[in-house]
C-alpha cells in the first residue's frame, strides 16, 4: 500500500516539475495577452484571431492542444511580438520559432532562431509553410505546426502581414472584430 502511494507522489511530483518548465501559465494559448478590438489590416486579424474580416472560413489541421479546443491564430503559439518562444502543449518539448520579418525573411541562424537548417523564406516558400506546412528546404513541420486553409486573398493578406513592419500590437485601428 505504501508503494503504490509513493509512486503515485513520486509520478505526481514528476508531472508538476515537467509541468513547471512549459509555458502552462498565462501565456497567449491561456489569455495573458489580450487580442486587440481592432486591427490594421486583415492578415493582422487572420494572425491574431485565425478569422479573416472577409467571414471566409480559415480551417486547420494540426496544431496545438489549446487551438483543437478553441481555435485560435498565429499567436496562439508566436506571441503577439512574433518573437516566438512558447512551448506548445501538449509536446512541451515543442517551441514555437520567432516569425518576425527578420526571422523569417533575412539571413538566420538556425541554431539561434530554431527556424532549423534552411534558406531564408521568399513569399511562395511562406505561403507553402503556412498551407502545407513545409519549411524552405522542404521539410515538413512537426505536427504540432497547424496547416491552414484560406482563400488566396486571405493568405496573400496574412504574408503581406508577416513580411512587416507593422505597428506595435496595442495601436491598432482600422479593422474592428467585429466588421
Amino acid at each position: 500500500m505504501h508503494f503504490s502511494k509513493g509512486l503515485a507522489l513520486t509520478a505526481g511530483l514528476f508531472l508538476t516539475s515537467v509541468l513547471a518548465g512549459c509555458d502552462v501559465g498565462m501565456g497567449p494559448m491561456m489569455g495573458r495577452q489580450a487580442i486587440p478590438a481592432s486591427f490594421e489590416n486583415n492578415g493582422e486579424r487572420i494572425y491574431f484571431t485565425g478569422t479573416s474580416a472577409s467571414r471566409r472560413p480559415i480551417t486547420f489541421s494540426g496544431g496545438n492542444m489549446h487551438m483543437q479546443m478553441r481555435g485560435g491564430g498565429c499567436v496562439t503559439c508566436h506571441d503577439v511580438d512574433r518573437q516566438g518562444g512558447i512551448r506548445v502543449m501538449p509536446r512541451f518539448w515543442v517551441v514555437a520559432p520567432p516569425i518576425t520579418p527578420k526571422a523569417l525573411f533575412g539571413d538566420h541562424d538556425a541554431e539561434a532562431d530554431g527556424h532549423g537548417d534552411h534558406a531564408s523564406y521568399t513569399e511562395a516558400s511562406l505561403r507553402r509553410a503556412i498551407t502545407e506546412g513545409i519549411d524552405p528546404s522542404g521539410q515538413p513541420f512537426d505536427e504540432a505546426m497547424p496547416r491552414w486553409s484560406m482563400s488566396a486573398a486571405d493568405l496573400d493578406d496574412l504574408v503581406h502581414y508577416l513580411q512587416g513592419p507593422h505597428a506595435e500590437p496595442h495601436s491598432h485601428t482600422t479593422i474592428s472584430q467585429t466588421q
